[in-house]
């Protein structure tokens, strides 16, 4: 198929592209000022820079199968509750207005879009962000599925759980506390009794390309790990392999107001769709460090002991 990822530019759009170009005719769209660096080694790849108000035309155009929308801007903490996440709503409304003749379109939702919830977190699950960016993706999907509502589009909402895997920012626990410790510095962290999920990227990557070639998934659906695990236990983990368990500092942080303390998503439509997360978290998180540590020659290994064949960019040096 071809395919048009959006955004393709970030952390999760670059590993899309990895995983989708493998087996389809894939086009990272982007705007002119985009720095490729996470796209490096992707082939093949199609990569047109044109500024943002030309996409919708250049959708049409493509004559692509598949439009797979990760462009967002503002998705660290600091811009949680930004008014400017609504400029991507009303980018989005624009776009989806200029669109037509897709046989999918692929959305990216985020678990913000709940809120806290304490419980095993089914596709059904009622909308309640508590931030402006959870809100900003509800009214996104809103928009979305009432545009191609009706129509010959299928239209699937990607809700998108916490990940994490190389080329991702350091604003994240995982990364962050690999940085920390590894500067010899004490990471303030909760009590880390909360019980989470973690879902490598490439496992992510996966689940869209399922996303993509199933033509029976569609609405909302969760894109997650069902297996959880304690934030402690992360934490430890790491700490154990850089031999700084002594500057893990749990307890210092509070747990805030709606402080989620379970995040447990069934994806049932993957599932029954043959996905299944296949990079255990301790291999996942022994390839990010050696990511971070510029080695070379590192390997991702799979649940079934293969190691996966991954080209990836080195890390940025500061």
């Amino acid at each position: 198929m071809k395919i048009v990822v959006s955004g393709a530019s970030g952390f999760l759009g670059s590993w899309i592209c990895r995983v989708l170009a493998r087996s389809h005719e894939v086009i990272a769209l982007l705007r002119p000022e985009s720095n490729l660096y996470r796209l490096e080694g992707i082939t093949p790849l199609v990569i047109s820079q044109i500024p943002s108000e030309n996409w919708g035309q250049f959708l049409v155009r493509s004559n692509a199968e598949v439009w797979i929308s990760v462009d967002w801007q503002g998705v660290s903490n600091k811009d949680r509750n930004s008014e400017s996440q609504f400029e991507n709503v009303e980018r989005l409304e624009e776009l989806c207005g200029q669109v037509s003749g897709i046989s999918t379109v692929i959305g990216t939702g985020s678990q913000a879009e709940l809120g806290p919830v304490n419980d095993i977190i089914f596709e059904t699950q009622g909308d309640a962000p508590t931030t402006l960016y959870g809100e900003a993706k509800v009214s996104a999907r809103n928009i979305m599925q009432s545009h191609f509502a009706g129509s010959e589009t299928r239209f699937v909402w990607a809700r998108i759980f916490s990940t994490y895997g190389a080329l991702d920012s350091n604003d994240w626990l995982i990364p962050s506390t690999f940085e920390t410790l590894l500067q010899g510095k004490r990471m303030p962290l909760t009590l880390g009794e909360q019980e989470w999920s973690y879902l490598h990227a490439f496992d992510l990557a996966s689940a869209f390309k399922t996303l993509a070639e199933n033509e029976s998934i569609s609405g909302v659906v969760n894109v997650g790990n069902p297996e959880t695990v304690r934030i402690h236990d992360v934490a430890a983990f790491i700490g154990e392999a850089l031999d700084r368990s002594d500057l893990l500092g749990f307890g210092d942080v509070p747990y805030r107001v709606d402080q989620v303390m379970k995040l447990a998503p069934a994806c049932e439509k993957l599932t029954a769709a043959g996905w299944a997360p296949e990079i255990e978290l301790t291999s996942g998180i022994k390839h990010l460090i050696n990511w971070m540590s510029y080695r070379d020659d590192i390997s991702l290994q799979r649940k079934s002991g293969s190691a996966l064949e991954l080209y990836l960019p080195a890390r940025e040096r500061k």
